[in-house]
């Protein structure tokens, strides 16, 4: 080795210790996002580029060399293409690739051409500029779009690498085209590495954001029907007692009539059918600030806020009616419905008021379904007041 470069030799150790980082931040996540690996690859080629160029001692293969920190920028790209894929860039890979082929051999031919001694050490440096050009042109335009974290920095950060290198050379002539490249390149890189690992964390932390929405709203919601299930139903249904005078609430336990014999005979499917229906018509027909849930099965409870069991009486006919009309449009024979309506009573809890609806359904059942029963008494001996023929009979 007849010459020794150690400020190339250090650009060389921070690119190494670069990728090696990168690298390791991608084993370390247990589905690293698509795009690491061309950039893990651009930065292990900037540094086996800068470790020859520092030791290289024949300057007719300089020219050369320095062609290997020419494709980085695209390599970048081609790793943006595959991290946002559902927001794809300009243009496509195979264009990238094709720039990238034209420029490396623009560099290479004008690096030996013969009597362009003086401009073909800057060839390399002004392909360069080329591909980090293209790669800012291509991502600028999506910059602005949503879930497009770190473009428009890495668009700046690629113009920057473009024009200073050659603004320098120009001021500073005697300053070797191959330092200035490499300087150029391990600058940009650590910047192009901080970037795409502040991004890939951002998206990180957005998921797990989502994924936890995503669980809480399995947590609280019925996936079939589309309502809240049995526990956030009681959740809801005591924040709406709080807030409401005490007994001034009306329950309803619905359930649907012969739906064993829908699913015997017209199969599971049509048996989710009506379970959809029913919950569709429940949520358009009640108020705002009512409460539905899936009780279980195919029942589903109703808390009717600052209403009395007539309201219930009027909301269940209502609701009978439209699945009734709107059933043959699903495929479903006319179904028919049993309810029992309690009026919530003065320090009552939630589990005591449904052990009472569900006595009204039981009474309604018994009196041969497609009907509801309102109950009063307490739950060892209810009293059953009132009771309303609902549709047609089931069959």
């Amino acid at each position: 080795m007849e010459t020794f470069a150690p400020a190339q030799l250090l650009c060389t150790a921070v690119l190494v210790l670069a990728a090696t980082a990168l690298g390791v931040f991608e084993l370390g996540r247990s589905a690293a996002h698509r795009g690491f690996r061309w950039w893990t690859g651009a930065l292990w080629l900037n540094a086996f580029a800068s470790g020859l160029l520092a030791l290289q001692a024949d300057g007719a293969q300089t020219a050369l060399l320095q062609l290997l920190l020419v494709p980085w920028p695209v390599l970048c790209l081609l790793g943006l293409r595959r991290f946002h894929a559902r927001n794809p860039l300009q243009g496509s890979a195979h264009r990238d690739l094709v720039v990238l082929g034209v420029l490396l051999l623009a560099g290479g031919l004008g690096s030996h051409l013969p009597n362009a001694a003086p401009l073909g050490s800057l060839a390399p440096l002004w392909a360069a500029s080329g591909a980090a050009l293209y790669a800012a042109a291509v991502v600028w335009p999506t910059s602005q779009r949503p879930d497009s974290g770190g473009l428009f920095t890495l668009g700046a950060l690629w113009i920057a690498l473009a024009l200073l290198p050659p603004l320098v050379q120009a001021w500073m002539p005697l300053w070797p085209p191959a330092a200035l490249h490499i300087g150029a390149a391990t600058l940009a890189s650590l910047a192009m590495a901080f970037v795409v690992l502040t991004t890939s964390s951002q998206r990180t932390e957005r998921e797990l954001r989502q994924s936890r929405q995503r669980l809480r709203v399995l947590a609280n919601i019925d996936m079939l029907t589309q309502v809240p299930n049995r526990r956030r139903f009681e959740e809801l249904a005591r924040r709406a007692m709080l807030a409401d005078d005490d007994g001034s609430a009306t329950f309803l336990l619905v359930d649907i009539d012969h739906f064993k014999q829908i699913n015997d005979e017209l199969g599971h499917a049509a048996g989710d059918r009506a379970l959809k229906l029913v919950s569709r018509c429940t949520l358009e027909l009640l108020r705002a600030q009512d409460v539905v849930g899936r009780h279980g099965g195919d029942e589903f409870v109703m808390l009717l806020r600052r209403s009395s069991t007539r309201d219930a009486m009027q909301v269940a006919q209502r609701l009978v009616s439209q699945i009734q009309l709107r059933a043959p449009a699903h495929a479903l024979p006319s179904l028919s419905l049993s309810f029992g309506i309690v009026q919530m009573r003065r320090g009552e809890g939630i589990d005591e008021t449904l052990l009472r609806a569900d006595q009204a359904l039981y009474e309604a059942k018994r009196l041969g379904r497609a009907r509801a029963v309102a109950a009063d008494g307490d739950p060892d001996r209810p009293v059953f007041r009132s009771s309303q023929r609902l549709g047609l009979t089931p069959s």
